[in-house]
C-alpha cells in the first residue's frame, strides 16, 4: 500500500475508534399520556437534556406525549416489554408485582409536600423500588409527583363530611372508592377523557384531580366548587425497562440512573409550583368558588373505611411507617 493511503486508513480508523457515539448512539423512547407542556413532559425533557449532557451525545431520547403509544396501563405494559424505555406510571397499575406501592395512593397519608419526599427519598422509598426490580421487568429510577388532589364538584358542598351521594368519577382502586363512600359519596368509574361530557350532561356531579389538570381539562368550566380536601399528594413512579438498562454498559447505566435522579427532583419542584400557579389562575381568573374544610372531621370517617381496606391490601405495616416518619 501507499504511504499516502496507508496513512488514510490509519487516520480513518482511530477516527471510527474515537468517536463511537456517532455510530453506536443510544436513543431512548420515553411517553406520557398528557401533553408535552405538563410537568411530567417537562420533567422527561429534562431527563433527556441531562442524559445527553452526561454521556456527549451518545444516548438521546425522544418523548411520545398525549398518548400516541396507549393509555397508562398499555404504556406499563410495553416499558416491561422493552418497546418503551421510561414512562410515568401509576402506582395502582403496578400493585400485581408489588402490592406495597399501592400505599402511595391511600389518602391523607403524607402530612406535607416536605414529608411526601422525605419518604420517597428515604429508606422506603428505596425498599419499594428494590421490591419492583425484583418481581417485574421494570425498575423504578426516579419518583414524578407532588402536586395535590382535591375534590372538584359541580353543586354546592355544604357539609364535606356527608356528600349526600354524590356522583364522583374516582379510579377503580378499593382505597379510593371506601374512603369517599364513607363520607357519602357514590363512586363512579369512569374514563378520564369522558368527565368533562359526563359533568356537562349531569351523569357525573364530581371527581378528584390537581389543580394544574383541572385547569387544563377545563373541568372549572362546568365544576365550579374546588373543594380542598387535599387527600392525596400525586405519585408517579418513573420507571425504566430492566431489559434495556441491563443492556447498557456501566458508564451508560450510570448516567440514566444520575439523569434520573435529577429529573425527579427538578419535575417535582416544577409540579408543585404549577399546582400553587393553578391554584390562583382557577380562583382569580375563573372565579372557581374554593371551599375550605375541617380535614380532620373528614379523616376521622374516613380512617375506619381506609384501615380496614389497608389491612385486607397489608399495608397496615408500611402505613404506621410512612406516617412516623
Amino acid at each position: 500500500m501507499q504511504p499516502i493511503l496507508a496513512l488514510k486508513a490509519t487516520v480513518l480508523a482511530a477516527s471510527l475508534i474515537l468517536t463511537p457515539s456517532l455510530n453506536h448512539a443510544e436513543e431512548l423512547i420515553a411517553a406520557i399520556v398528557g401533553p408535552i407542556e405538563t410537568a411530567q413532559g417537562q420533567g422527561l425533557q429534562y431527563f433527556g437534556e441531562r442524559l445527553s449532557e452526561l454521556t456527549n451525545g451518545e444516548m438521546t431520547l425522544k418523548i411520545f406525549p398525549d398518548a400516541q403509544l396507549g393509555n397508562g396501563s398499555e404504556l406499563l405494559e410495553q416499558v416491561a416489554g422493552g418497546q418503551v424505555d421510561i414512562f410515568p406510571a401509576v402506582p395502582g397499575n403496578m400493585a400485581d408485582w408489588v402490592p406495597e406501592i399501592q400505599v402511595l395512593s391511600v389518602p391523607f397519608l403524607f402530612r406535607d409536600f416536605n414529608h411526601w419526599k422525605s419518604v420517597l427519598d428515604g429508606e422506603i422509598g428505596v425498599t419499594l423500588s428494590q421490591k419492583m426490580a425484583d418481581n417485574s421487568d421494570v425498575m423504578i429510577v426516579g419518583f414524578f409527583g407532588g402536586s395535590v388532589r382535591n375534590l372538584v364538584s359541580k353543586p354546592n358542598v355544604a357539609d364535606p363530611t356527608n356528600l349526600d351521594n354524590l356522583k364522583m368519577r374516582l379510579h377503580a382502586n378499593p382505597l379510593l372508592v371506601e374512603s369517599w363512600r364513607a363520607i357519602g359519596a357514590a363512586p363512579t368509574v369512569l374514563a378520564y377523557g369522558e368527565i368533562y361530557n359526563a359533568l356537562q350532561l349531569n351523569v357525573l356531579d364530581a371527581l378528584e384531580n390537581e389543580p394544574e389538570w383541572v385547569l387544563r381539562m377545563k373541568f372549572h368550566e362546568q365544576a365550579s366548587n374546588y373543594v380542598l380536601t387535599e387527600h392525596e399528594i400525586v405519585t408517579r413512579p418513573l420507571v425504566f425497562s430492566k431489559s434495556r438498562f441491563e443492556g447498557f454498559n456501566g458508564a451508560q447505566q450510570a448516567a440514566v440512573l444520575q439523569a434520573a435522579r435529577e429529573a425527579a427532583e427538578f419535575q417535582r419542584e416544577l409540579e408543585h409550583s404549577l399546582d400553587a400557579e393553578s391554584r390562583t389562575i382557577l380562583k382569580e381568573k375563573h372565579g372557581m368558588n374554593f371551599v375550605n374544610v375541617d380535614k380532620a372531621a373528614i379523616v376521622e370517617l374516613v380512617a375506619p373505611a381506609a384501615a380496614a381496606v389497608i389491612e385486607e391490601l397489608g399495608l397496615t405495616q408500611i402505613v404506621t411507617e410512612i406516617r412516623s416518619n
